[in-house]
């Protein structure tokens, strides 16, 4: 039953990624032009971008499963914050499109095969990792005014972690004992479904540009 819940979700995420309409920008593709124009821009991206959203939620199941701090969370959210305002600044990495797919993967795959623990590597993981997704959404708003960029940032904060806390919360609510390990399990699959779907869409587009 477990596989069956993983294969239907992993087709749906993977459709959604896939899916145009979640692919745009949650302002038809225009920079923000003031705080409130910014704070929908910052509240709308982890939601219109799956594999951002996938990670989020991997990361408040991760947190349950791990028994872990309610601040786990804010480090993964803190370093997007981080990478948002590098971005802004002028910081651009190399081969900027793998990463978050990437870093997906990785969360989904740990979970998918039952990790349990965390310790300073994982939560310098969920540090990079947040910076390194915050590097990429940030360079929608890269040329807006000041108080736009104030405004995706505190929307892009705060729907982060009511996602993130959501997550845990409904983990520990919805699923007890060993049904929190099992489930936890299924949902790991379906992120690594996306993250891998993601890497197969990046990997195409680079080999063939002209499809």
């Amino acid at each position: 039953m477990n596989a069956k819940r993983a294969f239907g979700g992993i087709a749906l995420l993977s459709w959604f990624a896939a899916s145009p309409a979640f692919a745009h920008h949650a302002l038809g593709g225009k920079l923000p032009v003031d705080f409130g124009t910014g704070f929908v821009s910052g509240l709308a991206h982890p939601v219109i971008n799956i594999e951002h959203f996938a990670f989020v939620i991997a990361v408040g199941v991760v947190t349950a499963v791990a028994q872990g701090s309610w601040l786990l969370p804010v480090w993964f959210v803190g370093g997007t914050i981080l990478g948002c305002l590098a971005s802004i600044s002028g910081f651009s990495p190399p081969f900027i499109a793998w990463y978050v797919p990437i870093s997906v993967a990785i969360l989904g795959i740990a979970l998918a095969l039952g990790r349990s623990r965390l310790g300073l590597a994982d939560i310098g993981f969920f540090l990079v990792a947040g910076f390194l997704h915050g590097a990429v959404y940030a360079e929608t708003i890269i040329g807006s005014e000041n108080n736009s960029v104030r405004g995706y940032l505190l929307g892009f904060a705060l729907i982060q972690v009511a996602v993130a806390m959501g997550a845990m919360m409904a983990a520990y609510t919805l699923w007890c004992g060993d049904k929190l390990y099992a489930n936890a399990r299924v949902v790991g699959g379906v992120v690594a479904g996306v993250g891998l779907t993601i890497l197969a869409q990046t990997g195409i587009a680079t080999l063939f540009p002209a499809l």
